[in-house]
């Protein structure tokens, strides 16, 4: 079992493959996946963020759809703000009047209306719970969150693709700019994270070393490194202990057939398996469970 593994780094890559196997696993037949109890129980998501479901999804919905194209940045701020497949293809998957979808629509008569008409068709919940996502005070969540696009919308954003078209940056600087046209932190690593795999940011040199930390990761982190859990992290030290920590670790996974992990999934690793430590240690537990109590 994972949970009677004592060594922290050795806990952490068995968790890594344990996930990966699982993943595998649940392509070819029914559960149980695993024998590790955490891990039947309580969702935890996949190594590599490509293969979750919800962005495969994302993946046809709008990566595959736009490409290049400017469309591509605003359609991917939008369907990451809501997150939920559900009421994103009402957004992106159906005609609306002339054109191939609401968004489309949007786009080119840039009227909040559209997108409000098409949001109250959908069933709510209209966004996902698995980002903590903020609305618009006085108004449905879902809503608030359109109003919120639609200010974003306004901001000089298809200037900014063009000049990343014309001069592909870093993805840190990316990160950082960013910033100006109004997402928070996290949002702006999401929002990378997808649009890293454009084949014009693919060569960026940055692309397997770039990260942004988050609480789970903080935690995941200090975990292996022997901190407290909750100890802060400069940013900058965090990222170097995070390129550090994926030298070590490579060699492992290698072994059992797991490639190099970019160190935005590493990120992610850390992010879950912080999870199962606070589980394992009966200090908290993941909020999502299998209903049928396999994984």
């Amino acid at each position: 079992m994972i949970s009677d593994i004592t060594h922290p780094l050795e806990r952490f890559i068995a968790f890594v493959y344990e996930r990966e196997c699982i993943r595998k696993r649940r392509e070819n037949g029914p559960p149980p996946w695993t024998e590790e109890p955490i891990l039947q129980h309580y969702r935890f998501t996949n190594i590599h963020r490509e293969d979750d479901k919800v962005s495969k999804h994302y993946q046809k919905t709008i990566r595959a759809r736009y490409g290049e194209t400017d469309l591509v940045f605003p359609g991917t701020v939008l369907y990451r703000w809501f997150n939920r497949p559900e009421t994103c293809d009402m957004l992106f998957n159906q005609p609306d009047f002339n054109y191939q979808s609401t968004f489309e629509r949007y786009v080119q008569l840039g009227e909040l209306d559209i997108l409000l008409h098409r949001l109250r068709m959908t069933s709510v919940p209209h966004v996902t719970g698995a980002y903590i996502i903020t609305g618009m005070r006085g108004h449905p969540k879902g809503e608030g969150v359109m109003r919120w696009f639609h200010i974003w919308c306004e901001k000089p954003w298809r200037d900014m693709w063009v000049a990343w078209k014309s001069h592909p940056p870093l993805l840190q600087e990316i990160y950082e700019q960013i910033q100006s046209i109004g997402l928070g932190s996290f949002m702006r690593a999401q929002l990378i994270a997808d649009l890293k795999y454009l084949p014009f940011l693919k060569n960026a040199q940055d692309w397997w070393t770039f990260a942004a930390p988050g609480p789970g990761s903080l935690r995941g982190l200090n975990v292996l490194t022997g901190n407290d859990m909750n100890a802060r992290w400069n940013e900058q030290e965090w990222l170097e202990q995070l390129t550090v920590l994926n030298n070590i670790v490579t060699p492992s996974l290698e072994k059992v057939g797991i490639s190099k992990l970019h160190n935005q999934d590493l990120q992610n690793c850390l992010c879950e398996f912080s999870k199962f430590e606070k589980t394992r240690m009966g200090k908290g537990r993941p909020r999502q469970v299998f209903r049928s109590g396999a994984c």
